[in-house]
């Protein structure tokens, strides 16, 4: 959580001679909020934002993508 993905697309978008990028996240985060048991979604949310950035011409991305869920 914290928008990580968002920072490692920035960081990989300023890296000379990035072709692909992997990134590897947690396929559900469990977390106490509260005091009471939540999780996040992470793949999912990786995933969509990942869909989103991809799908339109707005922002280029000059690398492919491979995201791991473990």
């Amino acid at each position: 959580m914290g928008n990580a993905v968002y920072r490692d697309l920035v960081q990989a978008m300023v890296m000379v001679g990035v072709e692909h990028l992997v990134l590897a996240v947690p396929i559900c985060y469990k977390y106490n909020s509260a005091g009471r048991a939540t999780q996040h979604d992470a793949y999912k949310a990786t995933v969509s934002v990942a869909d989103a950035l991809y799908s339109h011409g707005r922002v280029k991305i000059p690398y492919s993508l491979t995201v791991v869920g473990y």
